[in-house]
């Protein structure tokens, strides 16, 4: 029994000394299955890809070096747009552009008025030009037998080479006309008289 009781305190002092060591270790274990898991690193949000609409300065931009569009010349612009509005048999041709036939018709149903235009080389026989303005048109090398100029105003019209047998000139003025080469048999002068047959650029 006295072995008993002096042995007591031995074993209670070794409890004790495990209960130290131990208890460390084991929490130190605990605390390293108690490690927490790094979560995964959060995945940047993707951007959305946007196509902005190119202002009309930006698009001017994109136009320098080769891709740059060639202007064209103004004039060029004002021709073809002029043809746009005023198609072949429309009225309004530009300055000094041979008329053709339907044009003329086109001309003569409304004002009658022909100054400057021109005419040359067209063949308008047996056509009715009475009461017309033609001052300064060219009438040169044009089919014009028959045709009716009574009361027409035809000073400085080029006439040269015309073909103007049996056509009517009655009261028309024909100061500074150009006759040169125009055939006039049979026609109708100012003055009311026939030219001879083979009246060449003057009444015979």
């Amino acid at each position: 029994m006295k072995n008993y009781n002096r042995n007591l305190p031995i074993a209670v002092f070794l409890l004790a000394m495990a209960a130290v060591i131990f208890v460390p270790f084991a929490s130190a274990a605990d605390t390293a299955d108690k490690k927490p898991i790094p979560a995964a690193p959060a995945k940047p949000a993707e951007k959305k890809e946007t196509n902005p609409v190119k202002t009309e300065t930006e698009a001017d931009k994109d136009k320098k070096g080769g891709n740059q569009v060639k202007k064209t010349p103004v004039d060029a612009k004002k021709h073809k747009r002029h043809r746009a509005e005023n198609p072949p048999g429309k009225l309004d041709p530009l300055p000094n552009e041979r008329l053709n036939v339907r044009q003329v018709m086109e001309i003569l149903k409304t004002t009658r008025d022909l100054n400057g235009k021109n005419l040359s080389g067209l063949y308008l026989v047996g056509l009715d030009l009475s009461r017309c303005n033609l001052r300064g048109a060219d009438l040169s090398g044009a089919n014009l037998v028959r045709a009716d100029f009574s009361e027409s105003v035809l000073e400085r019209a080029d006439l040269s080479g015309a073909d103007m047998r049996m056509t009517d000139l009655r009261t028309t003025g024909l100061r500074g006309a150009r006759l040169s080469g125009a055939r006039l048999d049979g026609a109708v002068w100012q003055d009311g008289r026939v030219c001879a047959n083979g009246s060449t650029g003057v009444c015979r």
